[in-house]
């Protein structure tokens, strides 16, 4: 086994293997009379004890207490339901964290009363978890974790990291997820692997974690997802301990304006421009304030994103945020993108049409994706195959519906001949009786494409099939 050297241009000195500390016995009590599904049970606080705190207890998957387990805050959202204008991971609470006592139970305190919060647990030998909805007005939390499937495994088999921050400190509660597998030359992407890794890991309070791995993996991509920390996604090799320097990332900021004024309460996403799947990140989210501004902090820098408005949000509003581009500048700093007009939205109205004049099987789903954002809408089609979709940005968008027995034939002008079953084009009006034609055989892929066409006509103005 060997060590490599940090993961970035800024060198921490020699790494070193990350010896495992000896794990704290666990008492054998009797069995716990805990609830097997995630939940929060009702004990409200009494006049005495009025410090807002979470509080709960934790089992082992077969019943024990989980003794030296850490619960840690993982994200938190407004307790009444409103729009979030800070990031779920960014409150000032999340980070936090205890360890439960010999019966399993813990304790944090103090936290926000006007928060609801998402817990990460980790315990020795117990694949990690979350405790969702935790409420610092109630106490009870309870959690039945589930058994590691690997551990133990040799040192060959083992990826082990020690995350830091910025400035050099261990970086605990991080959750690690495993994105893909790396098996000789072939890769998998995929959120679940056939049983040869665990999907998660946690840091602990010396930033350290580890996954077993088993079945010849050589490398794991893994995203990293820590408090107050810009996300980094990352491959990790086996048989090797890394030392990771998560980054403070950039604030971006602006304003969503209409007719010069600010609007409150809107929703707003942003993921990388990037869609290959070893660098593609998503789950940047926020809402804009009583005045319309918004700030999405942490952002990974020298990135290029796309931040947009969700769809079916600004349907009834009748106005949207198209995708826009933007890069984030070196860490540590700031991008103010001033202000931002929203922009009449569009819509799709149309009707899958079979050549045959056979009707649309049951229960069949058409699905509308942004091809430059993150957002997306999936409808069941009628009865005669109409379907409709609303709060459109003008801008590129995919079209997908797959009918047993049936392909999108050539008369779509915008058909994906790379992706069976597919259309992609750019929206620029509302578009009524939008046609897709859909006729019996096997797949048309690009072998089969007409002289000269585009086979991907991302650019090209959306069109409906002519009859």
């Amino acid at each position: 086994m060997r060590t490599t050297r940090p993961s970035d241009s800024n060198p921490l000195g020699p790494p070193r293997l990350f010896p495992r500390r000896p794990r704290a016995r666990v008492r054998h009590v009797a069995a716990l009379a805990v609830c097997c599904a995630i939940g929060v049970l009702a004990f409200p606080l009494t006049a005495q004890d009025d410090v807002p705190r979470l509080e709960g207890m934790v089992a082992t998957a077969d019943g024990e207490p989980a003794t030296n387990a850490l619960v840690f805050i993982f994200s938190a959202a407004p307790r009444e339901g409103g729009k979030a204008v800070i990031g779920p991971h960014h409150y000032p609470d999340c980070g936090k964290f205890a360890r439960t006592d010999a019966q399993g139970q813990f304790r944090i305190q103090p936290v926000d009363k006007d928060l609801l919060f998402r817990l990460l647990v980790r315990a020795p030998g117990q694949r990690p978890d979350y405790i969702k909805d935790a409420d610092p007005m109630f106490g009870g939390a309870q959690l039945k974790m589930k058994s590691l499937q690997f551990k133990g495994g040799p040192p060959q088999n083992r990826v082990i990291g020690k995350i830091l921050s910025p400035d050099g400190r261990a970086v605990s509660g991080a959750r690690i997820e495993v994105g893909a597998t790396r098996i000789g030359g072939s890769t998998t992407y995929s959120s679940s692997f056939g049983g040869r890794v665990d999907p998660m890991a946690v840091s602990d309070e010396h930033g350290e974690f580890l996954f077993d791995c088993t079945n010849g993996i050589s490398a794991l991509m893994t995203t990293i997802d820590a408090p107050r920390l810009a996300k980094r996604r990352i491959w990790l090799d086996t048989g090797q301990a890394t030392l990771i320097r998560l980054r403070t990332g950039v604030a971006i900021k602006g304003r969503l304006v209409q007719a010069g004024k600010g609007v409150p309460e809107i929703s707003l996403s942003m993921a990388t421009e990037e869609r290959w799947s070893e660098v593609y990140l998503r789950g940047f989210d926020v809402a804009t304030d009583a005045q319309g501004r918004f700030t999405l902090p942490h952002s990974p820098p020298e990135t290029q994103f796309v931040i947009s408005t969700k769809m079916k949000e600004m349907a009834p509003l009748g106005v949207m945020l198209a995708p826009k581009s933007v890069t984030t500048g070196e860490d540590g700093s700031t991008l103010d993108l001033g202000d931002l007009e929203l922009k009449p939205s569009h819509s799709l109205h149309g009707r899958v049409v079979l050549a045959d004049g056979q009707p649309v099987p049951p229960r069949t789903r058409i699905y509308l994706s942004l091809e430059r954002g993150s957002d997306s809408q999936d409808k069941r089609l009628e009865d005669d195959g109409r379907f409709e979709f609303d709060g459109l940005p003008a801008d590129e968008i995919d079209l997908s519906v797959r009918i047993p027995g049936y392909r999108i034939s050539a008369k779509n002008p915008n058909k994906d001949w790379l992706n069976d079953g597919r259309l992609v084009g750019t929206l620029t009006k509302d578009l009524e009786d939008f046609i897709i034609h859909c006729e019996r055989g096997p797949r048309l892929d690009r072998g089969d494409a007409p002289s000269g066409v585009d086979t991907q006509p991302r650019q090209k103005p959306l069109e409906g099939a002519k009859l």
